[in-house]
């Protein structure tokens, strides 16, 4: 199997944005996804509520991510998880998703799904849509 890089990037970006507190943003851009949030809103890390924008470099990390495809695509959605996390944490200085520190974000395949979530296996705190991974992986 061999992974479409701009397809997964797009996916990514798509469940991602549906988990997202209001005002923050996910796009997919050529191999990359972005995160943003609205102007003005968020203290930021620096507290002057420009937030800027941050992003996960896709077809970079896959490359040398994993043994296969599918391990790949497991660690670059942890990676994902991960930068998204860490974004909207500094953005709006709470720990994101979670109430008292952050959960930790978490990817696995199971059947013929990629599963992506905050939290351990059995205290999830935030779960995306799972992807088929028939969307996101090529025949070679």
């Amino acid at each position: 199997m061999m992974v479409n890089v701009d397809d997964l990037t797009m996916i990514l970006a798509d469940r991602l944005a549906l988990i997202v507190p209001p005002g923050f943003h996910v796009q997919a851009d050529h191999g990359t996804l972005w995160y943003s949030a609205e102007e003005g809103r968020f203290p930021g890390q620096q507290g002057n509520y420009h937030v800027g924008r941050s992003g996960t470099h896709v077809r970079a990390s896959l490359g040398g991510q994993g043994d296969t495809d599918a391990d790949a695509v497991v660690q670059v959605a942890i990676l994902a998880l991960d930068h998204l996390q860490d974004y909207v944490s500094e953005a709006t200085h709470d720990p994101w998703p979670g109430t008292s520190s952050q959960p930790r974000p978490c990817a696995q395949i199971r059947g013929p799904e990629l599963h992506m979530w905050y939290g351990e296996h059995d205290n999830v705190v935030l779960a995306c849509q799972p992807i088929p991974l028939a969307d996101i992986l090529n025949p070679r």
